[in-house]
């Protein structure tokens, strides 16, 4: 069971970096090619759109079929969608096909992942092994945008790509040679006895429109802050802050994590809320790498403040036998979030300029905030009369 951990855990571990290197350099690949900002935010957000349509249908799917089989299905195109960026910077029109097939790819591979993880350690040991996978995501971002630029600053994006589509085909072979995950006995086809209430939790819905303001706003900053730091400051490796998000989201979880078990949700959504608005303020003033720094440990915390609240909010709505579908309802929430900022975003940048851009999405942020802590603070009470 431990090789297969490992093998595992090192083909998640070098996926995600070829994941989380995609979204800040395409749009700094796209922009060289002299695209639109507003087109690079509609490219960006098909990848979203794809992953909202496709989402209600990947846990039946991991649940029902040859789990392996998913896998290797999901990373394979990951790999193709990455060789395909190579591309983009000759023919730009492929970004559109290539992000699609990401945004797939990406949705069974997040819902996939845990499940077959489930399968190669012991129940006593899962939150343990569960634990490595979410630092090797973060690990993942926080190394790969400074690596990705800087690669590209050296041999440019089309060699780039064509470097991390190698590191994702080393995760998909790895992933190949793992254990067979065990066989389901399905009388009935993977998509029979489908109703809406396993796939949506209406019950979730606050915390997927807050997720929706969140999730959307990073993916945001994700898709413009490269092109923003390259035209506006002369900065080529703009990956530090990726570094700083995720390395403080890191030390800050643990410490958020007891102050919501300890202190309630909206002692934890209101300075993380807090936090995240004053770092798109950094960002719209910045003027050197410090501010983006500075930007990225406050977003970080910001972050990290509140996607455990989120998750556990929408656990605690729904019965047991619903807890899939109130975590699908919450990445929905990311999905068109994501899909949202970056399109709007773009149209926001293009009218009025990157900084009016970051400014813009502390609206959203605040106005979920306080939504959150308001209706938090209701249910708390009623907890304790009740």
């Amino acid at each position: 069971a431990n090789k297969n951990f490992m093998m595992l855990f090192v083909a998640y571990t070098v996926v995600c970096t070829a994941h989380s290197m995609s979204s800040a350099t395409l749009s700094a690949a796209l922009r060289t090619t002299g695209m639109d900002i507003s087109i690079i935010g509609m490219v960006s957000a098909t990848m979203s759109w794809a992953a909202f349509l496709i989402r209600p249908f990947s846990a039946p799917i991991v649940d029902r079929g040859n789990k392996k089989k998913v896998y290797i299905c999901a990373v394979g195109l990951f790999t193709v969608a990455i060789f395909l960026y190579s591309q983009c910077v000759k023919n730009p029109s492929l970004a559109v096909p290539a992000k699609i097939i990401h945004g797939i790819a990406w949705t069974f591979i997040s819902t996939v992942t845990a499940v077959v993880l489930s399968e190669y350690v012991p129940r006593e040991d899962y939150g343990t092994a569960l634990g490595f996978f979410m630092i090797s995501q973060m690990i993942a971002s926080a190394i790969s945008q400074p690596i990705a630029f800087e690669l590209a600053n050296l041999f440019g994006y089309q060699t780039m790509y064509l470097i991390f589509g190698c590191v994702a085909a080393a995760g998909l072979i790895l992933i190949c040679f793992t254990a067979p995950t065990k066989k389901q006995n399905l009388e009935k086809s993977v998509f029979s006895n489908l109703k809406l209430e396993n796939l949506f939790a209406k019950e979730a819905i606050l915390p997927m429109l807050v997720n929706v303001a969140y999730q959307g706003t990073k993916s945001g900053l994700n898709v413009f802050i490269a092109a923003f730091a390259l035209e506006e400051l002369n900065l080529a490796n703009i990956g530090i802050f990726s570094t700083c998000v995720s390395l403080t989201a890191w030390v800050a979880r643990p410490f958020l994590g007891s102050l919501l078990d300890k202190k309630g949700a909206k002692v934890t959504l209101l300075p993380a809320g807090i936090a995240f608005s004053v770092g798109l303020i950094s960002l719209a003033m910045a003027q050197n790498i410090l501010y983006f720094c500075i930007a990225g440990i406050l977003i970080g915390f910001g972050q990290s403040g509140i996607s455990p609240v989120l998750t556990a909010i929408s656990m605690r709505t729904v019965p047991e036998n619903r807890k899939a579908a109130a975590n699908a309802t919450n990445y929905l929430g990311m999905d068109l979030g994501s899909a949202i900022a970056s399109t709007a975003g773009g149209f926001v940048v293009t009218a009025f300029g990157f900084r009016a851009g970051f400014t813009a999405f502390i609206a959203p942020v605040m106005l979920a905030t306080i939504l959150a802590a308001y209706y938090l603070n209701k249910t708390e009470k009623q907890a304790v009369n009740s």
